[in-house]
């Protein structure tokens, strides 16, 4: 103890400590390096180490009073954001000082098509094969006569949006719409079916070719198209016009289809025959992007039953082997 004290006492005679001098903003320090091992000297005497008594894990009770006040309010607050994230997205926007927009229960719907074929045409019986000088001709005509009024008033209203709109060029331009569609129905181009039908006629088209192969061909027109009926509506509210145009095609068609095994279901690839159709196009007039596009077909009722369609099914032999049977159906 001795030699330390003595050691101490000439130490601190000897230590010059720091001197600070002010001058024009600056500071000076004397004798830093000498300080430092002076100091580291006297560590070793001076400093004892104390070691307090602690507790690594308190209890949950001394936990929970540590619980200060806002704490327990921000657990609170983390309680309702996760109920209501909504309000903690208001909140946070007011705190940064951003204005928050207003919540909207409506939703933006754009309907580019109706659901239905309104005011359908009616096809006079026998059209298409009865003569314009026999009685059912004539009845024909009478008829068609009585509908012009209507489908005139109609097609003001289609050219008040497209004010160039005439029957006899529009007849020429769906049949280039309906050959198109009908390619891309065989070649299954969803892209261009959406382009060329609407959403309505989409899935009737479609419907049960998934797995089956088409092959159809337009060969010549019989008589030329004709606009037969064209009709126009509201929907939701006044000013949102739809209009729809029903042309009558009769022509020459091939038309086979084949399952996913390569057998023939229906028709014939070699034999032509004729087709009388009544297909239905509509077009959202007052829409910006609005295009005519296939909507529907009329099958009256006094049209031909189709062909029997041939199913291939497999039958399962007594012996556990597979036989492969055709059924008309």
């Amino acid at each position: 103890m001795r030699s330390c004290a003595s050691r101490h006492a000439k130490i601190s005679a000897r230590t010059t400590y720091v001197n600070t001098h002010e001058h024009d903003g600056c500071v000076r320090r004397i004798g830093n390096a000498r300080l430092v091992q002076q100091v580291a000297c006297l560590s070793s005497c001076w400093l004892i180490p104390v070691r307090h008594r602690t507790r690594i894990n308190p209890p949950k009770a001394t936990k929970k009073g540590r619980l200060l006040l806002k704490d327990q309010e921000r657990l609170k607050l983390k309680e309702e954001y996760k109920q209501d994230p909504q309000k903690m997205l208001i909140e946070t926007l007011k705190k940064s000082g951003i204005k928050p927009c207003p919540s909207f229960t409506e939703r933006a719907v754009t309907i580019t098509c109706t659901g239905e074929i309104f005011e359908p045409y009616v096809p006079p019986e026998g059209d298409g094969k009865a003569m314009s000088l026999t009685p059912e001709g004539a009845k024909q005509r009478l008829e068609r006569v009585k509908n012009i009024g209507v489908t005139q008033l109609n097609q003001r209203k289609i050219r008040q949006f497209e004010p160039e709109f005439t029957a006899s060029e529009f007849a020429w331009k769906a049949q280039k719409i309906f050959i198109d569609a009908h390619n891309a129905l065989q070649d299954f181009d969803k892209n261009i079916l959406h382009q060329l039908a609407t959403e309505k006629a989409y899935p009737e088209m479609t419907k049960g070719f998934r797995f089956k192969t088409i092959r159809w061909k337009f060969l010549e027109s019989i008589e030329k198209p004709r606009v037969v009926h064209i009709r126009t509506t509201d929907m939701i509210n006044k000013g949102n016009l739809y209009g729809q145009v029903t042309v009558r095609f009769h022509s020459k068609q091939t038309l086979a289809i084949y399952d996913r095994f390569g057998r023939i279901m229906l028709g014939s690839e070699d034999i032509p025959k004729d087709v009388l159709d009544y297909v239905v196009f509509e077009k959202h007039l007052s829409g910006l992007y609005g295009s005519w596009r296939i909507h529907g077909k009329i099958i009256p009722d006094w049209a031909s039953s189709l062909e029997p369609v041939i199913q291939t099914m497999i039958m399962q032999g007594q012996g556990g082997e597979t036989d492969i049977a055709v059924e008309d159906r």
